[in-house]
């Protein structure tokens, strides 16, 4: 039998998605991202006070959650977040929102976030 240790460490608990986006032509794959990379995307995108840095945030979760479904590759960097925060706002949006849903990023959970950092 196994033990509950080992199959919490052995599943695979990452959800995958594919979104099509129509203005770039091409479908993306949206994974969940992981407990570190969610804790490091809220410590880099809040200000002094505590409050969210929307552009930082919104590219933020790109670079985390977005992949090539053909490859499995991570799509983009911390170097791509200028450039990639100025494409098309239904773009970052449809995106970012699906990437958003499929890691548990609701707005209940950024405000407690933001309560406790």
């Amino acid at each position: 039998m196994e033990k509950l240790y080992d199959k919490i460490k052995n599943v695979d608990d990452i959800k995958k998605e594919v979104v099509h986006v129509s203005q770039w032509d091409c479908d993306v794959e949206v994974r969940t991202m992981s407990g570190l990379e969610r804790a490091m995307l809220l410590g880099r995108c809040m200000d002094k006070d505590n409050n969210v840095i929307q552009d930082k945030f919104q590219s933020g979760v790109l670079i985390a959650c977005l992949y090539d479904p053909e490859t499995g590759e991570k799509l983009f960097s911390e170097a791509d977040a200028d450039w990639l925060i100025k494409k098309s706002s239904g773009a970052i949006e449809k995106l970012a929102g699906a990437a958003m849903r499929v890691s548990g990023l609701t707005r209940e959970a950024m405000e407690t976030a933001e309560k406790n950092s």
